[in-house]
């Protein structure tokens, strides 16, 4: 399939390479003109590469994890309190878990993973948002201004990564982040591209440059987020100091109480 259009800011695409995708599958690549953004051709492999949906080669979910909420819960706590998150495209509910334990009353969705860690504290995106998560998701979207589009329309804060195409951009299978052996990432980006998007969306576009953005509606993201953000090292310090200014108790025993309540044949009164 030939693709004319970019998806993001609309401008003419050209062929831009072609790779071996999950081994077998000769994949076309294109590049827009306008905003560099690089997609693959027409993805009809995805339910191949979904068939396990966190990819074997990903041995760094729980680190990535564990790092992130660190970034989040800094971020989050520059916010006025007593907000509601969602981490959408959540894998299997780690990040969800780890705020709760900090006392952020997040919720998960995925369509494609299995919840394990947020069972019972599934949340859509149809509702009301104070801010989505949306880590190492932009990739994986075949349609990415209008996934965007819906997100934006639950939430003032978009906080996501992707790591950003370098300059020049390498062909296809030159850059580790093409991800050939998954077959799950089939959309990248340059920062032009997610400045279109954000003007698109009438949003602004904060950003490292690298790795970790937001997209945000008017003064609704702090300065203090925004240093976080364009200097994800500054997250450990601030969020310290936060914590101890605004401290939230752990949701972990309000979860197990719920939890508890939901098991079939469970007798919480005493005897």
């Amino acid at each position: 399939m030939t693709v004319d259009r970019c998806q993001c800011c609309l401008s003419s695409m050209e062929y831009f390479g072609a790779a071996i995708l999950l081994d077998h599958i000769p994949v076309s690549y294109y590049r827009c003109l306008g905003c560099g953004f690089v997609r693959t051709e027409d993805p009809s492999w995805l339910s191949e590469a979904y068939a396990t949906p966190i990819a074997r080669l990903d041995v760094g979910l729980l680190s990535r994890c564990f790092r992130l909420a660190n970034v989040t819960e800094a971020v989050v706590r520059t916010m006025p309190a007593g907000g509601r998150y969602l981490d959408w495209g959540g894998g299997y509910g780690v990040l969800t878990r780890l705020l709760r334990d900090r006392g952020l009353d997040f919720r998960h969705h995925d369509a494609y993973a299995p919840n394990y860690f947020a069972i019972g504290l599934e949340g859509e995106i149809e509702e009301t948002w104070d801010l989505v998560t949306m880590f190492e998701v932009l990739e994986h979207l075949t349609d990415p201004f209008h996934e965007l589009e819906r997100l934006a329309a639950a939430a003032p804060v978009l906080l996501f990564s992707t790591q950003l195409l370098p300059e020049p951009a390498p062909l296809p299978g030159l850059w580790w982040y093409y991800a050939l052996e998954t077959g799950q990432h089939v959309s990248l980006y340059t920062l032009q591209t997610l400045q279109t998007l954000a003007a698109r969306l009438g949003r602004r576009l904060v950003s490292d440059g690298v790795h970790l953005h937001a997209l945000c509606s008017g003064t609704r993201l702090p300065r203090a987020a925004q240093l976080i953000i364009r200097s994800p090292p500054a997250a450990d310090l601030l969020r310290l100091m936060l914590r101890r200014l605004r401290p939230t108790p752990s949701l972990i025993d309000h979860d197990f109480q719920a939890a508890r309540r939901a098991l079939p044949g469970v007798r919480l009164d005493p005897p």
